[in-house]
C-alpha cells in the first residue's frame, strides 16, 4: 500500500521511501534530512490536515499538504 506523510497520524514514525517532488522542493527537504532512507516523526497535524509538522534529524519543519503528499513513507 502506498503511503505518504498525509496518511500518518500524530506520533507515527516512518522511513522515507521516495520524495516525488520538483528538484527545488526535493533539495529544500534534503536540507532538513527528509530524503529517501531518512527517519521521520509526525509531531502535529492541523485540524483540516493542511499542515504537517515533521521531525527529522533533530529539526522540526512544517509541510503543506501538497508537499506532504509527495513524500512516500513506510510506517514503522
Amino acid at each position: 500500500m502506498d503511503m505518504n506523510i498525509c496518511d500518518l497520524k500524530r506520533g507515527d514514525r516512518a522511513i522515507v521511501l521516495k520524495v516525488d517532488l520538483p528538484a527545488e522542493q526535493r533539495g529544500r527537504l534534503m536540507t532538513f534530512r527528509i530524503c529517501a532512507g531518512g527517519h521521520i516523526l509526525l509531531h502535529k497535524v492541523s485540524p483540516r490536515k493542511r499542515t504537517f509538522v515533521v521531525g527529522a534529524g533533530g529539526t522540526c519543519v512544517a509541510l503543506g499538504r501538497e508537499i506532504a503528499q509527495g513524500v512516500s513513507v513506510w510506517k514503522i
